[in-house]
Protein backbone atom coordinates (compact mmCIF):
# COMPACT_ATOMS: atom_id res chain seq x y z
CA UNK A 1 0.00 0.00 0.00
CA UNK A 2 1.39 3.30 -0.87
CA UNK A 3 2.28 5.66 1.48
CA UNK A 4 1.85 9.51 1.40
CA UNK A 5 5.85 10.04 1.59
CA UNK A 6 6.34 7.14 -1.19
CA UNK A 7 3.50 9.20 -3.48
CA UNK A 8 5.20 12.56 -2.84
CA UNK A 9 8.79 10.52 -3.91
CA UNK A 10 7.24 9.43 -6.76
CA UNK A 11 5.65 12.78 -8.26
CA UNK A 12 8.98 14.73 -7.14
CA UNK A 13 11.18 12.17 -9.00
CA UNK A 14 8.54 12.39 -11.99
CA UNK A 15 9.16 15.80 -12.09
CA UNK A 16 12.81 15.79 -11.86
CA UNK A 17 13.16 12.95 -15.05
CA UNK A 18 10.65 14.81 -17.28
CA UNK A 19 12.34 17.98 -16.93
CA UNK A 20 16.17 16.60 -17.35
CA UNK A 21 18.32 16.97 -20.26
CA UNK A 22 20.48 13.67 -18.65
CA UNK A 23 19.77 10.98 -16.49
CA UNK A 24 22.94 8.77 -15.29
CA UNK A 25 22.44 5.60 -13.42
CA UNK A 26 25.01 4.57 -11.33
CA UNK A 27 25.99 1.70 -8.86
CA UNK A 28 27.81 3.54 -6.11
CA UNK A 29 28.93 0.15 -3.39
CA UNK A 30 31.72 0.22 -1.87
CA UNK A 31 32.69 4.02 -2.29
CA UNK A 32 34.25 5.55 0.72
CA UNK A 33 32.27 8.42 2.54
CA UNK A 34 34.55 10.98 1.84
CA UNK A 35 34.58 10.44 -1.51
CA UNK A 36 31.09 10.55 -1.72
CA UNK A 37 31.34 13.47 -0.11
CA UNK A 38 34.17 15.30 -2.54
CA UNK A 39 31.97 13.78 -5.60
CA UNK A 40 28.62 15.56 -3.89
CA UNK A 41 30.11 18.35 -4.19
CA UNK A 42 31.96 18.05 -7.63
CA UNK A 43 28.01 17.71 -9.03
CA UNK A 44 26.79 20.87 -6.72
CA UNK A 45 29.56 22.95 -8.53
CA UNK A 46 28.60 21.89 -11.64
CA UNK A 47 24.70 21.69 -11.44
CA UNK A 48 23.82 18.44 -10.91
CA UNK A 49 21.74 16.73 -8.36
CA UNK A 50 22.31 14.04 -7.19
CA UNK A 51 20.09 11.35 -5.65
CA UNK A 52 19.15 7.93 -4.48
CA UNK A 53 15.85 6.51 -4.23
CA UNK A 54 14.23 3.34 -3.82
CA UNK A 55 14.09 1.37 -7.06
CA UNK A 56 10.85 0.36 -7.02
CA UNK A 57 10.11 4.27 -6.44
CA UNK A 58 12.04 5.35 -9.62
CA UNK A 59 10.52 2.87 -11.39
CA UNK A 60 7.03 4.39 -11.48
CA UNK A 61 8.89 7.80 -12.02
CA UNK A 62 10.51 6.43 -14.77
CA UNK A 63 6.97 4.97 -16.30
CA UNK A 64 5.14 8.59 -15.18
CA UNK A 65 7.85 10.55 -17.10
CA UNK A 66 7.40 8.16 -20.45
CA UNK A 67 11.14 7.26 -20.08
CA UNK A 68 11.52 3.66 -21.43
CA UNK A 69 14.14 1.27 -21.16
CA UNK A 70 16.08 2.11 -17.67
CA UNK A 71 13.71 -0.29 -16.09
CA UNK A 72 16.49 -3.34 -16.61
CA UNK A 73 18.76 -0.84 -15.07
CA UNK A 74 17.24 -1.04 -11.71
CA UNK A 75 18.74 -3.57 -9.25
CA UNK A 76 20.92 -3.22 -6.85
CA UNK A 77 22.28 0.20 -5.17
CA UNK A 78 21.46 3.13 -7.75
CA UNK A 79 22.34 6.52 -7.28
CA UNK A 80 20.69 9.19 -10.26
CA UNK A 81 22.92 11.93 -11.59
CA UNK A 82 20.70 14.67 -13.05
CA UNK A 83 21.36 17.43 -15.54
CA UNK A 84 18.95 19.64 -16.27
CA UNK A 85 21.20 22.17 -18.28
CA UNK A 86 24.31 20.19 -20.01
CA UNK A 87 23.72 16.84 -20.51
CA UNK A 88 27.19 15.25 -20.95
CA UNK A 89 28.46 17.48 -17.77
CA UNK A 90 27.44 14.35 -14.99
CA UNK A 91 30.19 11.75 -16.77
CA UNK A 92 32.75 14.55 -17.03
CA UNK A 93 32.66 14.97 -13.17
CA UNK A 94 32.72 11.74 -12.70
CA UNK A 95 35.93 11.35 -15.05
CA UNK A 96 37.06 14.24 -13.33
CA UNK A 97 36.89 12.19 -9.93
CA UNK A 98 37.96 8.70 -11.46
CA UNK A 99 41.12 8.27 -9.50
CA UNK A 100 39.40 8.70 -6.11
CA UNK A 101 36.53 6.58 -7.00
CA UNK A 102 39.03 3.74 -7.71
CA UNK A 103 36.91 1.94 -10.50
CA UNK A 104 34.09 1.54 -7.77
CA UNK A 105 31.41 4.19 -9.23
CA UNK A 106 30.00 2.34 -11.93
CA UNK A 107 28.03 4.25 -14.31
CA UNK A 108 25.46 1.45 -15.61
CA UNK A 109 22.85 3.49 -18.17
CA UNK A 110 21.93 7.07 -19.16
CA UNK A 111 19.18 8.68 -20.62
CA UNK A 112 20.76 10.71 -22.40
CA UNK A 113 18.94 13.68 -24.63
CA UNK A 114 15.87 11.11 -25.06
CA UNK A 115 17.84 8.34 -25.66
CA UNK A 116 18.97 5.28 -23.41
CA UNK A 117 22.75 5.28 -23.65
CA UNK A 118 24.91 1.83 -22.05
CA UNK A 119 27.99 1.55 -20.46
CA UNK A 120 29.89 0.77 -23.40
CA UNK A 121 29.12 4.10 -24.93
CA UNK A 122 29.87 6.15 -21.88
CA UNK A 123 33.33 6.90 -23.09
CA UNK A 124 31.75 9.18 -26.56
CA UNK A 125 29.52 11.37 -24.10
CA UNK A 126 32.83 11.70 -21.57
CA UNK A 127 34.47 13.41 -24.87
CA UNK A 128 31.37 15.52 -26.53
CA UNK A 129 32.41 19.03 -25.61
CA UNK A 130 30.53 20.99 -22.85
CA UNK A 131 28.10 23.71 -23.15
CA UNK A 132 30.56 26.81 -22.78
CA UNK A 133 33.08 25.14 -24.87
CA UNK A 134 30.54 24.57 -27.71
CA UNK A 135 29.70 28.38 -27.28
CA UNK A 136 33.41 29.04 -27.40
CA UNK A 137 33.40 27.14 -30.89
CA UNK A 138 30.37 29.17 -32.14
CA UNK A 139 32.09 32.37 -30.97
CA UNK A 140 35.43 31.59 -32.81
CA UNK A 141 33.25 30.44 -35.94
CA UNK A 142 31.51 33.63 -36.01
CA UNK A 143 34.84 35.93 -35.42
CA UNK A 144 36.85 33.89 -38.20
CA UNK A 145 35.38 35.36 -41.07
CA UNK A 146 34.76 38.96 -39.95
CA UNK A 147 38.41 39.59 -38.21
CA UNK A 148 39.04 38.06 -41.85
CA UNK A 149 37.34 41.23 -43.64
CA UNK A 150 38.58 43.74 -41.55
CA UNK A 151 42.13 42.39 -42.72
CA UNK A 152 41.20 42.79 -46.24
CA UNK A 153 39.83 45.87 -46.25
CA UNK A 154 42.59 47.65 -43.69
CA UNK A 155 44.96 46.42 -46.95
CA UNK A 156 44.83 48.89 -49.47
CA UNK A 157 44.74 51.25 -46.94
CA UNK A 158 48.43 49.79 -45.93
CA UNK A 159 49.59 49.39 -49.12
CA UNK A 160 48.69 53.27 -50.50
CA UNK A 161 50.34 54.08 -46.91
CA UNK A 162 53.11 52.42 -47.86
CA UNK A 163 53.61 53.46 -51.87
CA UNK A 164 53.16 57.24 -50.07
CA UNK A 165 56.20 56.53 -47.28
CA UNK A 166 58.33 55.22 -50.20
CA UNK A 167 57.69 58.06 -52.61
CA UNK A 168 58.58 60.58 -50.03
CA UNK A 169 61.57 58.56 -48.97
CA UNK A 170 62.51 58.79 -52.97
CA UNK A 171 62.50 62.32 -53.30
Amino acid sequence: MPTPQKEATVKEFTEKFSNARSIFLADFTGVNGNVITELRRGFRESKIEYRVVKNTLAKLSFDNAGIRGMEEYLEGVNSYLISYDDPAMPIKVVEKYKKELEGKFALKAAFFEGQVVKTEQMPALAKLPGKQELRAQILGMLQAPLSKLVGVLQAPVRNVVGVLKAYEAKE
